[in-house]
Parts: C-alpha cells; structure tokens; sequence
C-alpha cells in the first residue's frame, strides 16, 4: 500500500503557543509526530510514503531527507499550496493505484488503522472508502451523512450534524489514482479537503464507503500532545 501524508500547512495554533518548530516535528514520545506516523505506516506494509511538505519549512524537510537516508520509503514533495485539496492533489500525483491520504497530526487505534488499511486494499478503482467516527472533539467537525445502504452520501463543515446521526470525518482517505483523476476530469475545483469529500459524495459517479472508528482526533494545540501520548501508550507506546 502507498500512503501520503498531508504536511502542507503552517500549524498557526502551535505558533501562537511559542512552539519555534514545525507542527509535523512537535515530539510525542520524544520522537517528531511525523516520524511516529512514518513508524506506524511501516507497520501497515508501506511500499511508498509520500509526504507533501511545505516547502519553506527547512527543518521538516531536512528531517524528512534523513529517514530516506536511513532506508525508509519515503518519498518527500515540497510544496507551496493554496488549500489542503492542491496539497493532496500535489502529494498524490503520479499514484496509479490504490493509496490511504492523512494529516500528519491525525491520532487512529493502531488496530483498526490496519483493518481500515485492508478495507482499502479491496476496494476497487471508483471507491473510497473515508475513516469516519463518532467521537467529536473539533470545534468545527466535518459531519457526514451516511444512506442506509451504507453509502456516505454527504459532507457538511460546522453547524449541525445530519438527521442521521452525529459521525464525523476521522482525517483519513482510501482513495485512487482514478479517483482523483476523475476529479480533474469532470472539472471540479475543491478549496479544501472538506469540500473535496463533499463534491466526491454528492457530484460523482464514486461510491464512498464508511469506515467507523472508535476514536480519531488531531494534534492541534500543546495540550493535545499529552492527551494523544496516554492515549497510543495504550498500544506499547513509550517515551525513548
């Protein structure tokens, strides 16, 4: 499996809260948040990690060049984008196949990240299939609606959930090269990740399939750091 991760933006919050580096090279562990996910995916059979990485961040870029030094998969793309969509779109470039997408801050049970993992794996070409969970902790929660034959069938940033039920997107993505070239094909514009997902469920041919996880949350703020270390120290996680 190929996976990208998403690591285009300038983590404001962190900013603001005296942090001097990167959000992807914020420790948990002792070891940059990054690195911890790359450690993960390896153990999910990464062929390839594609890391779209913002350019004018030299720390994470040169960090991101150690590990394939070290041996590790990982294939780095800087870059300067507009929105989370052109920094997918940017990292996922040339991916024929079948690839999982996420943030770089995005917490998930090692467990079921693998069986989300095999989901995706068995999916074919016009599916997807969107990590969703009903634990809400954003502020603003992306909500999605999912039919009742299973299909997700609509996406709604902020305000109120859907009638169905409250289920959040979960940060993660199967998704294809076909997928996303049918996107450009059909000339559509997403002006971020949110209404990607909205114009993938509601303006085309793609079936996207639910994947429910128990918990999923991000890494936004210092105080997330600590909240997301005894929650994967539940899973043999340590401080080195």
């Amino acid at each position: 499996m190929n996976y990208v991760i998403l690591a285009g933006g300038l983590g404001s919050r962190f900013v603001k809260e005296g942090y001097e580096c990167p959000k992807p090279m914020v420790p948990l562990f002792g070891t940059p948040m990054i690195g911890l996910l790359i450690d993960t995916l390896m153990r999910c059979g990464a062929e390839n990690i594609y890391v779209g990485a913002n350019a004018r961040m030299p720390m994470l870029l040169e960090y991101l060049d150690s590990l394939r030094e070290s041996g590790l998969p990982v294939v780095t793309r800087p870059i300067v984008t507009d929105n989370s969509f052109c920094t997918l779109r940017c990292a996922s470039e040339g991916i024929g196949g079948r690839f999982v997408a996420l943030t770089c801050d995005a917490v998930l049970p090692p467990p079921e990240l693998r069986e989300y993992v095999a989901a995706v794996e068995h999916a074919s070409g016009l599916e997807a299939v969107m990590g969703l969970t009903r634990f809400v902790e954003d502020e603003s929660p992306l909500y999605a609606r999912v039919s009742a034959g299973g299909e997700v069938v609509d996406y709604r940033y902020g305000g109120e959930p859907f009638e169905e039920g409250v289920i959040v997107s979960a940060g993660i993505y199967g998704l294809s090269g076909e997928i996303m070239d049918m996107v450009d094909s059909m000339g559509l514009h997403p002006e971020s990740l949110s209404d990607f997902q909205r114009l993938l469920a509601s303006e085309t041919p793609v079936r996207v399939l639910p994947y429910e996880f128990s918990i999923a949350f991000d890494v936004d703020r210092g105080q997330d750091c600590a909240h997301a270390e005894e929650f994967l120290s539940k899973y043999g996680l340590r401080r080195r």
